[in-house]
């Protein structure tokens, strides 16, 4: 049979993607190559809690997000963290906050030659100190090492988050899993689990995909999946070497995420230079790449959870778990004291070197590669097209911008259908 549209990948973006053309009542397949719906989305649920794995935090400006958690049944909760709250490193440096905002600067200033991103810092930071945090930061942020990514990549990218507010101020009130499980409810008899795509070759009528075991026709195709996972498909008639290019500019970042719940939130009074304060995150100049933050939601259980991202977290991921909880719980209380060391629950969720989701939260242009790859990706290659939070034109890297770039893809692969 052939179809009118097929998507690869039943993440945000994917799933996203087939709504919009159930809707228009065209004939889809969604092919997924793991066993479950949802991606880098993903809520671990037990009898009395949940902890979400991967993407957790909206603010109120990221509208298709705030929708689709309202039509799958849940609310909008405020994540408990005031604004007299402050950030520190664990030097107990109370003008962390102020430090990390001369980071909206650091772009101003990049010429038409790009530079690497710790190239950038070196340029426009003059103490060593501000310069690791920032580092640190990043690393963190876009779970990969600043000097391996673009700084004119990263520039563009900032430009495309539509919003003045903080990325981590709300939450859904329920698992994840629920907005996942809606939209996958659209196409649920639509979609195919646990068949990787190997291969997309051209047809007389458009394209055919071939998995290890099927073979599938379609009219187009919409990639809606990571485009490091999106470069290691073979395209049997070739791609314009404008497109490949700008695949191979991608890499997967790394990050581990640990949440901890405890009956107590004593990091709210918390003493930093004999004055008391509400702490709202801790960010590691060393070691690089991680950052806690105070994940509880207002009038629900105290969390903190720590992300490592970058080479931080490619090395943990090579310990045992147990190792990666002792090592993280000596971070906290390193910072927080001995009272971090008796939390009532945990999670830990790892995403480093997954060929399907990508290592980290989300890939990023490397130095050298194309600086616009997203923008040129974001252009539609006869009747395929790509799909990621990446590539997204507002709010990329963030689950918003998933949803907004499938959705995108799925009109324009409906305009190509029937113009």
């Amino acid at each position: 049979m052939e179809y009118d549209v097929i998507i690869i990948g039943a993440g945000l973006a994917g799933l996203s993607a087939g709504k919009v053309l159930n809707e228009e009542n065209v004939s889809y397949k969604i092919i997924e190559a793991n066993a479950r719906p949802g991606g880098k989305v993903y809520s671990r649920e037990y009898t009395d809690r949940y902890f979400e794995l991967g993407g957790q935090f909206i603010n109120k400006d990221m509208i298709e997000m705030t929708r689709l958690v309202m039509e799958a049944g849940m609310e909008i909760h405020e994540t408990d963290v005031t604004e007299d709250s402050v950030i520190i490193d664990e030097r107990k440096n109370t003008d962390v906050e102020t430090i990390l905002e001369a980071e909206e600067k650091l772009f101003k200033g990049i010429g038409e030659r790009d530079i690497r991103l710790s190239r950038l810092y070196e340029k426009n930071i003059t103490d060593p100190y501000h310069r690791k945090l920032i580092s640190s930061q990043h690393s963190e942020v876009l779970n990969i090492n600043p000097k391996l990514i673009s700084s004119k990549a990263i520039a563009e990218m900032m430009k495309r988050y539509l919003s003045s507010k903080s990325d981590t101020t709300h939450q859904a009130s329920g698992p994840l899993n629920n907005a996942v499980s809606y939209l996958e409810s659209f196409s649920k008899d639509k979609i195919i689990y646990g068949q990787p795509v190997a291969e997309i070759g051209e047809s007389k009528n458009g394209y055919i995909i071939r998995t290890l075991t099927n073979e599938y026709q379609s009219k187009s195709v919409i990639l809606a999946i990571p485009p490091t996972a999106a470069s290691r498909i073979n395209y049997t008639a070739g791609l314009p070497e404008k497109i490949e290019n700008a695949l191979k500019s991608f890499k997967d970042g790394a990050v581990i995420k640990i949440t901890w719940v405890f009956e107590e939130a004593f990091w709210r009074s918390f003493s930093v230079h004999d004055e008391v304060h509400r702490l709202k995150e801790v960010i590691y100049s060393e070691p690089e790449g991680i950052n806690v933050s105070d994940s509880s939601k207002a009038g629900d259980e105290n969390r903190l959870t720590m992300f490592i991202g970058g080479d931080t977290a490619i090395k943990l991921a090579e310990r045992t778990l147990d190792e990666r909880l002792e090592y993280a719980v000596s971070l906290l209380t390193e910072v927080l004291g001995e009272k971090a060391r008796y939390y009532i629950d945990r999670e830990e969720s790892v995403w480093v070197n997954d060929p399907y989701y990508g290592g980290g939260y989300s890939a990023s242009v490397l130095f050298e590669g194309v600086h616009n790859a997203a923008e040129i990706l974001r252009n539609p290659y006869r009747k395929l097209l790509f799909s990621s939070s990446e590539l997204s034109s507002d709010f990329p890297k963030f689950m918003e911008g998933a949803v907004r770039s499938g959705k995108h893809a799925a009109n324009k692969a409906l305009e190509l259908l029937f113009k």
